[in-house]
């Protein structure tokens, strides 16, 4: 084999396979660390009530970050109003990003594309009062956005189950990963194909095809069984991470915990990414083997 044949499948390998992945992770975890960081921020302030409302309206009260959580009544073109036990508060859809928990994960939507949503709809709403036109009503500013999030679960649980959606089961997976994953192995498959002319560069060929198929490694034995032993360290690193945030949101002693479950989360992540290099290191071994016995027998 050629060093510049091995270099260019390498290459292909490397960054169809791993650096766009990999950019799609940092992005969606960047976003998903300021959504935490701005939960974490209004979780800490009060509940909207009708006594805190009335002070508002009176101008007695400094702090105007607040959380509040109720149905939707009615809808207009730019404002949305959500029904509370003994209030009704005017949310401005402007520049307001909406959440939606669906099967433990926070799903980004847009208002207008909501159809199903209607009055009645339980919604989670968290940021700033401002003063509009003589009345105090939620709106996103640039400082503080909002955060709106619909749900269907029990108030009591709301707060959890968010903190647990907001925890992706698997970044790897992202919006990047499909194309370039499907641009990767079509790259190498028509590289190898390229060589087949070539008999004398049948290893050329070889190392294309099965590095085309090397994202498939992970879930065929041998190396599966490091892959299950990756999926349960992602849950435990997942777990720790969810507990670390319930921690983050509450006294400044407990804070100081959350410390500890970030730094058990980062080292359950990394030994999981360590099972899936092993889980393909032994099926790339596994074919090789293969490999070599079957050219040996063929000598």
């Amino acid at each position: 084999m050629r060093i510049a044949d091995l270099l260019t499948i390498a290459g292909i390998l490397v960054f169809c396979y791993g650096v766009a992945p990999l950019a799609g992770v940092c992005i969606r975890r960047y976003h998903k660390k300021v959504f935490r960081r701005r939960l974490k921020e209004v979780l800490r302030k009060p509940f909207l009530d009708y006594e805190t409302w009335r002070r508002l309206e009176h101008g007695g009260v400094q702090d105007a970050l607040y959380r509040f959580s109720g149905k939707i009544d009615s809808t207009s073109e730019k404002m949305l109003w959500v029904k509370g036990d003994s209030l009704l508060i005017p949310l401005e859809l402007r520049n307001t990003q909406f959440f939606f928990i669906n099967n433990n994960s926070l799903r980004r939507v847009l208002w207008r594309n909501l159809p199903g949503f209607s009055e009645d709809t339980k919604i989670f709403v968290a940021g700033e009062l401002v003063q509009r036109d003589g009345r105090r009503i939620f709106a996103s500013t640039k400082k503080t956005p909002l955060i709106t999030v619909l749900y269907d679960a029990e108030e009591e649980t709301l707060v959890p189950r968010i903190i647990s959606a907001s925890r992706n089961k698997n970044d790897y997976w992202n919006a990047i990963t499909p194309y370039s994953i499907l641009i990767g192995a079509f790259s190498l498959i028509a590289t190898a194909v390229y060589f087949l002319r070539h008999p004398a560069l049948w290893l050329t060929v070889t190392t294309a095809f099965v590095a085309a198929f090397i994202p498939l490694f992970p879930f065929l034995p041998p190396g599966v069984l490091f892959t299950a032993l990756s999926r349960f360290l992602r849950k435990q690193s997942e777990a720790a991470s969810i507990r670390a945030d319930m921690l983050a949101i509450r006294e400044a002693l407990e804070r100081r915990q959350a410390r500890y479950y970030f730094l058990k989360a980062v080292i359950y992540e990394a030994s999981s990414l360590v099972c899936v290099v092993m889980a393909i290191g032994a099926n790339i071994f596994f074919v090789g083997t293969i490999a070599s016995i079957f050219i040996h027998n063929e000598g």
